[in-house]
């Protein structure tokens, strides 16, 4: 029996090493949308902040519409590849046009441009986020197996994040020889730079996508075993009418959904306010000078923090509950937001690090947690993956970006 099985072992890896590669693009983009997008057009493009916030405000109002739109496609269609395939062209011509332009003043064309190229964005984002997501419970076998393609899916969602700081860290250290600050805080000057991120981004994106597609999609999903939990055969023994109806009906899926959206909603508030942070907190030439280093460096430490988290999860998963795990990273995430409150040194970064230590670990322990209670709830209800999975992710892309639509005009 050990030659069949290790050949067996070593497709079942190869699997879950493509299926990680499946949201790469969309994680790369996420990365550089939630991190610097808004520090682009404020700093760099020199927006209004009111404007700005506008932008990003239509970008996740687009993205939370679509989001269950797609799920209701994906499930009446069946074609996860191909709408998957369909969103990945989307973000390919979508996002390296928003850092592809640099104009002189903001007129009413220029601004229905930015909305044009976020749209077209954030739908491909959607579809992309939630035919991969739907994936999950229909190749895995089990829970444990579940758990393992959604602790995949979010190490590779961290590695992405470092990939894009690294980038971003080495482009924005390099400095050109005809600035005429090249050694002063970031600006207008920078603008070929953060497009040049954008490129590499989706030429690496567009890459793993096409491992995705060779590594995992020509696999049948009928080719693993789909266990139910004995007690809820009732449920799958319903009709599609009824079991849409028990689905908006339980209360468990409301639950879950109010869960990973305080996670998302955590995170994603962080990373797009901790550039723009560290360069209101820079009032000194020093300080400017050094946050060419720290705009892309703090944001990395939060995600090595939450790489390591990551890993650590995976070897704990028959240890802790999921429930257990949210509610330890939730800690972490209370006191890092507590210590902000008190206040922070300008004169030293280590507690800017530190913080953002608290901030990865808090992410991914909680963003595990949530995305596995939902594969777990599809699997033993029998729910098509797509619509479950728009309803947990729609709200927090429409509060997120009410929120910083607020804090801008604040």
């Amino acid at each position: 029996m050990e030659p069949e099985e290790l050949p067996e072992r070593s497709r079942s890896c190869c699997h879950k090493a493509s299926f990680g590669l499946g949201h790469v693009f969309n994680d790369l983009c996420a990365a550089m949308w939630f991190s610097y997008t808004l520090f682009y057009l404020q700093v760099v493009l020199t927006m209004e902040a009111t404007v700005a916030g506008v932008l990003i405000m239509v970008g996740q109002v687009v993205d939370s519409l679509a989001t269950p739109v797609a799920g209701w496609a994906i499930d009446y269609t069946g074609h996860r590849r191909l709408w998957h395939l369909l969103g990945t062209v989307a973000v390919a011509v979508g996002f390296p046009l928003i850092f592809s332009m640099k104009p002189s003043s903001f007129t009413a064309e220029i601004i229905m441009y930015y909305v044009a190229v976020i749209v077209l964005f954030q739908i491909g984002w959607a579809v992309v986020q939630i035919s991969h997501l739907s994936l999950i419970p229909e190749i895995s076998r089990n829970h444990s197996h579940s758990t393992d393609l959604t602790t995949i899916r979010y190490t590779a969602s961290v590695c992405c994040s470092i990939s894009v700081y690294f980038i971003t860290l080495l482009m924005l250290k390099s400095n050109d020889d005809d600035a005429e600050e090249p050694d002063d805080a970031i600006g207008p000057n920078d603008f070929y730079k953060f497009k040049g991120i954008a490129l590499i981004i989706t030429f690496i994106g567009l890459l793993s996508s096409l491992l995705f597609y060779c590594g995992l999609l020509g696999v049948q999903e009928n080719e693993y075993e789909v266990i139910r939990d004995a007690e809820v055969d009732d449920v799958n023994n319903l009709n599609t009418h009824d079991r849409q109806k028990h689905f908006l009906r339980s209360t468990l899926i409301y639950a879950v959904s109010l869960m990973y959206m305080a996670s998302r909603l955590f995170t994603t508030l962080n990373l797009i306010y901790i550039p723009l942070y560290i360069e209101e907190r820079a009032t000194s030439p020093e300080e400017k000078t050094r946050m060419r280093q720290t705009v892309a460096s703090v944001p990395l430490v939060c995600y090595l923090a939450s790489f390591l988290t990551s890993l650590i999860l995976k070897f704990v998963n028959g240890v802790c509950s999921d429930k257990t795990t949210y509610l330890c990273g939730a800690l972490f995430g209370l006191s890092a937001s507590i210590w902000i409150g008190v206040g922070v040194s300008t004169s030293s970064d280590v507690e800017l690090y530190v913080i953002a230590s608290l901030l990865g670990i808090c992410g991914s322990s909680t963003m595990v947690a949530s995305l596995c209670l939902t594969a777990n709830f599809v699997k033993t209800n029998g729910y098509g993956g797509g619509r479950v999975y728009s309803m947990v992710t729609f709200t927090d892309k429409l509060v997120s970006g009410g929120v910083v639509l607020l804090v801008q005009n604040l």
